[in-house]
């Protein structure tokens, strides 16, 4: 019998480690300067995905919310995203704008959905320049 309540500690054990690790890596990710929530379902699939993305001085990183990899599952290059069409949507859960953008990045096409200001940034980043060490001076 003691070797039941071995196992069972073994698990619980495990279980608050897997627990910490994901919290932690979300908040990580959540925390970054430039990040937001943003649904993605690749163009041949019929499953979105929850996730965020991140922007970069040059890139957009996009995590996914179920899973416990540090690195994005996504990501592409400034100069090779380009929005392709848009939509609006309401959230029905809170009833707040959404976009829904056809992105085509990296030799995919995919599908984002977001809040209406979350693309208003994701616009502006797209459309702006990377900086260069010359406008830090």
């Amino acid at each position: 019998m003691e070797w039941v309540w071995g196992v069972v500690g073994s698990l619980i054990l495990v279980a608050g480690l897997v627990a910490v690790l994901y919290f932690s890596r979300m908040r990580s990710i959540t925390s970054r300067v430039g990040s937001f929530e943003c649904h993605l379902r690749a163009a041949d699939s019929p499953r979105w995905y929850e996730g965020y993305a991140c922007y970069g001085a040059d890139r957009l990183d996009w995590f996914p919310v179920a899973s416990l990899v540090l690195r994005p599952r996504f990501s592409w290059q400034r100069g090779e995203i380009e929005i392709l069409r848009t939509g609006s949507r309401t959230s029905r859960h809170t009833q707040r704008e959404l976009v829904d953008a056809t992105v085509s990045g990296g030799g995919r096409v995919f599908h984002l959905v977001v809040m209406r200001e979350a693309y208003s940034g994701l616009r502006s980043w797209l459309e702006s320049a990377p900086p260069t060490p010359a406008s830090f001076q």
